[in-house]
């Protein structure tokens, strides 16, 4: 059987992810253990006892679920399961990256660390939105997006999750031109979200010219599972290339329907980690597919039976 292991981002955090597993598994004990000591952060508080304004925070947030999906991955590792592809929403990438074997767990946590806060820095010079567009097709948004741009500031789409589905980010004025334009259009819902999700443009290329001195730093190895890379659907193990996509994952945009194409080729998709946002995807693309959401012992235990099936 051919299993697809998905890690969320951004936006999938809540207080208490975790926690069950926490309580049973000395190994995802041991990882919340190890990031403690790295970033010198208290997870178990962070994670189970802060609030979702705290924990949200995007020097937070990405840092425990690297850290909860990393854990649990390397539960199911323990409990037998073999995934012949990893891929990863956003920042979940990382995860993938550290579950295909591209570089430790300490290295994920410094880079992520690295990446927050030369974003953070940047998001001091700027006047930034981010909204999710549904309804709308991914040639019209483009075109809006394109029209609103010719206004006053820039704005792209930044994430493609679906035909109709699209995360859209840019200069507050480009992004309210956007509003005013989509808004007249029958059956379509806008949502405001956190800047934290990302921009995925050319306004990252500052984040992108800081970030890539401290990628070198950093011991890449060539993946032992490889990953379907979120910028084009590229099946990608080779840690030159990994190199080379992770800069692009911050000023390119991410074409996760790409993905999902790719896991038209695997038998049983497990999102690893905090919601079912991605295996839903999974699930109402492909409806005939074994798909299951990793959050409980009777989860682990669930797909440790479907992995047997035939």
């Amino acid at each position: 059987m051919k299993i697809a292991i998905l890690f969320p981002g951004y936006g999938s955090q809540f207080v208490g992810m975790g926690k069950e597993l926490y309580d049973e598994y000395r190994i995802v004990q041991e990882y919340f253990e190890e990031a403690s000591n790295c970033l010198n952060s208290n997870f178990v508080k962070l994670c189970f006892a802060s609030s979702d304004i705290e924990l949200g925070k995007m020097s937070n947030a990405y840092p425990a679920l690297f850290l909860v999906t990393s854990a649990i991955y390397a539960l199911l590792r323990q409990e037998g399961i073999k995934p012949a592809v990893v891929a990863g929403y956003n920042n979940g990438e990382y995860a993938a990256l550290f579950a295909g074997g591209c570089f430790s767990f300490p290295d994920g946590l410094y880079l992520l660390s690295k990446y927050t806060m030369f974003f953070q820095e940047a998001l001091e010079h700027m006047d930034v939105e981010v909204i999710r567009v549904r309804g709308v097709s991914t040639e019209k948004l483009a075109a809006i997006c394109l029209k609103a741009s010719a206004y006053n500031g820039k704005v792209f789409i930044a994430i493609y999750n679906g035909a109709t589905d699209h995360v859209v980010a840019g200069d507050t004025q480009g992004v309210e031109q956007v509003r005013k334009l989509v808004g007249g259009l029958e059956d379509v819902s806008i949502d405001q979200l956190g800047i934290e999700v990302g921009l995925h443009s050319a306004l990252m290329d500052s984040v992108v010219e800081q970030f890539k001195i401290y990628l070198e730093k950093v011991d890449f190895k060539d993946l032992v599972i490889p990953m379907i890379n979120s910028l084009d659907g590229e099946l990608i193990s080779q840690r030159e290339e990994v190199k080379r996509r992770l800069l692009r994952h911050i000023n390119s945009p991410l074409v996760f329907t790409r993905v999902i194409d790719v896991l038209a080729d695997y038998d049983l998709i497990v999102e690893v980690g905090p919601g079912t946002r991605l295996s839903t995807m999974v699930k109402k693309k492909y409806p005939e597919k074994r798909t299951i959401a990793i959050q409980t012992s009777a989860d682990v235990e669930q797909l440790k039976k479907m992995a047997l099936e035939p």
